[in-house]
């Protein structure tokens, strides 16, 4: 009875696993087929942008990672070896790629000068000088993300002061605060500021060194 139902399914045929549809539309790929290529990316592209968005918080920077991740992949497919899934194997593209995303980033973040807040820190983020515009994004987006770590009074002295550009006495006259107060809480935020970044830029560290392992992906039937 066991044998005639196996007859009958290998008859009707069983649809195929997924490591058998990766391992056609690998080979039409590498054939030619630009299409089994694009059919490639739909089956891994959850998968990619999962991995990805572990290490990046913004939605659009992980499309240009996941981008990037399968063009490496199309590049390198001469190089994958059927005997690892092709979900393990490009997986451990998208995260090389993320890791490679993070030391770029932290590299560009020690670069801008944060880690050396002076008396007029950040001038930088207020230049005309076009040719810094990635830069300038990215720093302003990391000083948003420190920003929200400090309290309210902090926040409003760094912004005034280190962003605006007011003088002591304006921002003395804006708060009430003596000449005296805001150069106090104005060191003292800065300090807060440069803490909380030396926090970021360990962790940055630490994850590229000591990445969070990827979970178990499950094996194809």
């Amino acid at each position: 009875m066991q044998r005639n139902a196996h007859a009958h399914e290998e008859a009707a045929g069983s649809p195929p696993t997924p490591a058998q549809v990766d391992h056609d539309l690998v080979a039409r790929t590498r054939d030619g087929d630009q299409d089994a290529f694009t059919q490639l990316i739909q089956c891994h592209k959850n998968q990619v942008f999962a991995i990805l968005s572990r290490y990046e918080r913004d939605s659009h920077r992980v499309e240009d990672l996941a981008q990037d991740t399968f063009l490496k992949a199309w590049r390198r497919l001469g190089q994958y070896r059927a005997s690892a899934p092709f979900q393990h194997w490009i997986s451990r593209i998208a995260v090389n790629v993320a890791l490679d995303h993070i030391r770029r980033t932290t590299r560009r973040i020690k670069e801008t000068g944060f880690d050396d807040l002076g008396e007029s820190p950040m001038d930088w983020l207020r230049s005309e000088d076009c040719g810094r515009e990635t830069e300038k994004r990215e720093a302003r987006e990391l000083l948003a993300h420190l920003l929200n770590q400090l309290s309210a009074s902090d926040q409003m002295i760094i912004t005034l002061q280190s962003i605006e550009g007011r003088s002591v006495n304006e921002i003395s006259q804006l708060t009430g605060w003596s000449a005296v107060s805001v150069r106090v809480r104005a060191h003292r935020a800065r300090g807060r500021l440069r803490s909380a970044l030396q926090t970021f830029l360990a962790e940055e560290q630490r994850q590229v060194e000591h990445p969070r392992p990827l979970a178990l992906l499950p094996q194809a039937a």
